[in-house]
């Protein structure tokens, strides 16, 4: 398979929509695209820790997963842990303030807008990883094996999330950079 194949396998196996083609950043810079390098690496290295803890939000109530940025003990969802983990702890609390359950996909403008654009990930891979809590829960079966299965499904779309951000980098830095407004340069953290 190749490495075209491969990347869109993964994506679709994650429920995403296809990676573009890549682009010809004309306004980006050299340092502007190894800057979102970095920061990609950093979002990818995080996830992948946040996987491999695997402690996700959880409804207080049935202690099902939960598709929230930070849950009533405090843990984080993927998104709102990269956000955190990338030094922007006050974003992650002006969410939790402003609506828990926001879908990053629908933010167009603002901070937390601008942190999306200098992450290193697109819109659509940062909507990839922040549904990877969102799951339809049958209630048919024992309480303890729906949360085992559940979780076993948060792990693996994680696990495929991380595959597919790594294997789609080349793609994706470019459709960063295109993104930043005309002339920008990515902020150091």
């Amino acid at each position: 398979m190749t490495i075209n194949a491969s990347c869109f396998a993964l994506v679709a196996l994650a429920g995403c929509a296809a990676i573009p083609k890549p682009l010809a950043p004309a306004t980006a810079s050299p340092f502007t695209i190894a800057t979102l390098g970095i920061h990609r690496a950093e979002m990818i290295a995080a996830l992948e820790h946040y996987e491999q803890a695997g402690d996700f939000p959880i409804d207080p109530k049935t202690s099902y997963p939960v598709s929230e940025f930070r849950d009533e003990r405090g843990v984080r969802c993927p998104m709102a842990e990269l956000i955190y983990q990338s030094g922007h702890g006050d974003l992650v609390d002006a969410v939790v303030h402003t609506n828990n359950k926001l879908r990053l996909a629908d933010v167009h403008s603002g901070p937390l807008y601008d942190w999306m654009l200098d992450s290193g990930l697109t819109v659509q891979e940062i909507a990839m990883v922040q549904g990877a809590l969102q799951l339809d829960v049958n209630n048919r079966f024992p309480r303890q094996l729906v949360i085992a299965a559940t979780n076993a499904r948060i792990h693996g779309r994680l696990e495929v999330a991380v595959q597919a951000l790594r294997t789609a980098t080349p793609y994706s830095l470019a459709e960063a950079a295109a993104k930043l407004p005309h002339g920008a340069l990515v902020a150091a953290r």
